[in-house]
């Protein structure tokens, strides 16, 4: 089974830690997959990915996802196109920011988005 993976290098810190936005990229002109890795100090906490229109109003929810301890994931199947526009919403009391770095995997039966969140404090310092 070949795996062939690309990290977007983008980080985005939540200004309000309760959204965060990217607009899909990648390779493939479609994935049929989002999963949603929690690498937070958190614990069994919620969240969702919602597909968002230009003026960022809520189009429709993509899916609610639920994490448990660290390193744990969820993923929801269906379709979604590259170019589209996709939030994170963490919950209201969720306590700390967050941000999170996009990965983009092509397997041999599904193309996948990976949305990784992190801890907004700690890691590296991205200003040059």
């Amino acid at each position: 089974m070949v795996l062939t993976a690309t990290l977007l290098a983008v980080f985005l810190w939540a200004q309000d830690s309760s959204k965060l936005s990217f607009v899909i990229g990648g390779s493939e002109k479609t994935y049929n997959q989002i999963r949603v890795e929690n690498e937070t100090s958190q614990e069994n906490f919620h969240c969702r990915v919602v597909v968002l229109n230009d003026d960022n109003s809520i189009r429709e929810v993509y899916g609610e996802y639920q994490l448990g301890e660290r390193n744990d994931s969820d993923s929801k199947t269906q379709w979604i196109n590259r170019g589209t526009k996709v939030g994170v919403q963490m919950p209201k009391d969720f306590p700390g920011e967050v941000k999170i770095s996009v990965e983009y995997r092509d397997y041999p039966l599904f193309d996948a988005i990976v949305i990784h969140l992190t801890d907004a404090e700690g890691g590296y310092d991205d200003t040059f």
